[in-house]
C-alpha cells in the first residue's frame, strides 16, 4: 500500500471532514433519520414499544457521527496534533457505529429485536451502575425495568436470557467486521484505538510517527517523547468513517418501506 502524500493525506481529511458536517446537520435535523411506515423498522418498532429497535440504531448512529465530527475538528481545526485522543474519538465512532450496524442488520426480525433488546439490557444496567456507585437514588429498581424488557420479550416469544446478558462492543465490532466487509477493517482499527484510549504501550509503540530518546539519570532507563501525524491518524480516521458510511447505508434501508 502507497503511502500517501502529504496533500493527498490533507484532501482526505478534508473529505472526511465534509461527510462528517454534512452528517451532523442531517443528525440535528428532525427529517434527518425517520422511519417510513412500513419499513422493516417500523415493522420492529411495533413489535418491541416502548424499547423501539429503531431508537436504538438512531442513538448509536447519531452518537458515532458527533464522535467522527469531534475526530475531524481536533485533527484540523485544534492547531496540535495529539498523539492519544484522535484514537480516543475514532474508538468512539467504530463502537457506536458498530453497534448500529450490528443492531440493524439481520434479515430476520425476531433477531433484530433481540438486538435491540440486549442494546437496552446494557443501557438499564450501565445507567444502573453509574447512579448507584455514585449514591444517587434510583427512582426504577434495575430488576423492575428488566422485567419491563422481559415482558416484551415474552410477548414475542423470544427467550430472555440470551437477552438479560445485555451486549458488547467487541461482539458488535467483530460482526460489523463479518457483515461490512471494509477494506481498513473494523476489529483492528478498534483493537489500535482502544489501545490508545487505555495508554496501552504496544499501540504507542506501533504506531508514533516518531520516538526520541531522552537520558534519564536512572541507569538503563530513557524518556521516549512520541509524536503522531496526519498520515498515521488518517488510517482510523478513514476506517471510522467507511463504518459510520455502511451504518447510514444500513439505515436507509431499514428505514425505507418497500
Amino acid at each position: 500500500m502507497t503511502t500517501p502524500t502529504a496533500e493527498q493525506t490533507q484532501a482526505k481529511w478534508r473529505e472526511i471532514s465534509a461527510m462528517a458536517e454534512k452528517l451532523a446537520e442531517r443528525s440535528g435535523a428532525n427529517t434527518g433519520f425517520l422511519v417510513e411506515p412500513g419499513s422493516p423498522l417500523a415493522g420492529d418498532d411495533l413489535h418491541c414499544t416502548p424499547y423501539h429497535a429503531s431508537h436504538a440504531v438512531k442513538t448509536s448512529i447519531t452518537s458515532a457521527i458527533d464522535h467522527l465530527h469531534a475526530l475531524c475538528a481536533l485533527v484540523l481545526q485544534s492547531g496540535f496534533l495529539h498523539l492519544a485522543a484522535p484514537a480516543t474519538l475514532a474508538r468512539g465512532v467504530l463502537e457506536c457505529a458498530s453497534t448500529a450496524v450490528w443492531i440493524a442488520s439481520p434479515t430476520t426480525r425476531d433477531e433484530r429485536i433481540t438486538r435491540a433488546l440486549r442494546w437496552n439490557i446494557t443501557d438499564v444496567k450501565d445507567g444502573d451502575r453509574a447512579a448507584t456507585g455514585a449514591g444517587i437514588p434510583v427512582p426504577t429498581s434495575l430488576q423492575d425495568r428488566k422485567d419491563k424488557i422481559e415482558a416484551v420479550a415474552t410477548k414475542r416469544s423470544l427467550p430472555f436470557k440470551p437477552i438479560s446478558g445485555g451486549y458488547t462492543s467487541s461482539e458488535a465490532v467483530a460482526a460489523t467486521e463479518v457483515f461490512l466487509k471494509p477494506p481498513l477493517g473494523v476489529v483492528l482499527p478498534w483493537r489500535l484505538a482502544s489501545g490508545f484510549a487505555h495508554g496501552r504501550r504496544w499501540a504507542m509503540l506501533a504506531f508514533a510517527d516518531r520516538m526520541q530518546q531522552q537520558a534519564t539519570t536512572q541507569s538503563g532507563v530513557v524518556n521516549l517523547k512520541m509524536e503522531n501525524d496526519l498520515t498515521r491518524v488518517l488510517f482510523l480516521g478513514l476506517a471510522a468513517a467507511q463504518v459510520v458510511k455502511g451504518a447510514v447505508a444500513l439505515f436507509e434501508q431499514r428505514s425505507t418501506a418497500p
